[in-house]
């Protein structure tokens, strides 16, 4: 009986935490997904910009309502995996994105997790996908 309060306790904090939002910035990009969960156990990004790789999108049952296959003409893609992190709370923001004559910079940043504030104490991989809405090439900061 005392080892079944604890995991009653954790799944009541986990049902009760989002750990997957939609959000929709402007009409240059969109954050089509980001979750704690589901992203890869190392850190790094990937700019997709042909067919092949937007197939990996177009095959993910959580991303491809958000997107679809004559998409990868008009807009390239973001994936960014934050890596294995040892509790929830972290999440992926983006601070801006500057359409420049060139080029389109993305400025990407980690948010930790708020001290003192209630945080999941399990493994998590936050990552989120970002559309871009144009072909320019893309410059990360």
């Amino acid at each position: 009986m005392k080892k079944l309060i604890p995991i009653v306790i954790i799944l009541m904090v986990l049902n009760s935490c989002s750990s997957s939002k939609k959000v929709t910035e402007n009409q240059l990009y969109k954050v089509l997904v980001a979750s704690e969960y589901g992203g890869a156990n190392f850190r790094f990004y990937e700019i997709i910009t042909d067919q092949k790789e937007f197939n990996m999108l177009l095959g993910d049952d959580e991303i491809k309502e958000f997107i679809k296959p004559g998409d990868i003409k008009t807009a390239n893609f973001i994936l960014v995996n934050l890596g294995e992190k040892s509790n929830g709370g972290y999440c992926i923001e983006v601070e801006s994105v500057v359409e420049q004559a060139d080029k389109i910079v993305v400025t990407i940043k980690e948010i930790k997790p708020k001290k003192g504030s209630n945080v999941t104490m399990a493994l998590t991989n936050p990552y989120a996908v970002i559309k871009i809405n144009s072909k320019k090439p893309i410059e990360i900061k």
